[in-house]
């Protein structure tokens, strides 16, 4: 019975190792600096949003997107698993220029950028 126990949760641990690292997105990380607001308003029509605006879409669960100076999108993801993305010192920086840092995926057309650091740009 001691011995079904050991092996059962090495088993489990083996396991739940393997599931973190499928679930941590790779890639080359790199910086994209460009102005942050919610998909709902800009997605449509960019520049079209007041920062209230955003910061009512963002807190009704509305994804964060990051415009570059290109006009390339970039949907914001929180670097680490079961860790909100928008503290209340990033919804202030909504409809602002900010310089984001984290591991660019992109898929099926989509590109994310799960963040690992996020400033205000000079």
């Amino acid at each position: 019975m001691k011995r079904a126990i050991v092996v059962l949760m090495a088993l489990l641990l083996l396991a739940s190792t393997c599931w973190a690292q499928m679930a941590a997105p790779k890639g080359q990380e790199t910086t994209v600096t460009g102005v942050m607001s919610c998909t709902f308003c800009n997605l449509p029509a960019a520049g079209k949003c007041t920062k209230e605006c955003c910061q009512d879409c963002v807190k009704a669960g509305d994804p964060v997107l990051l415009t570059d100076a290109k006009g390339n999108l970039y949907i914001l993801l929180t670097g680490e698993q079961m860790k909100p993305l928008m503290t209340p010192e990033r919804m202030d920086l909504l409809q602002s220029k900010v310089k984001v840092t984290g591991i660019v995926v992109k898929r099926g057309g989509l590109q994310g950028l799960y963040v690992k650091k996020m400033e205000k740009a000079q």
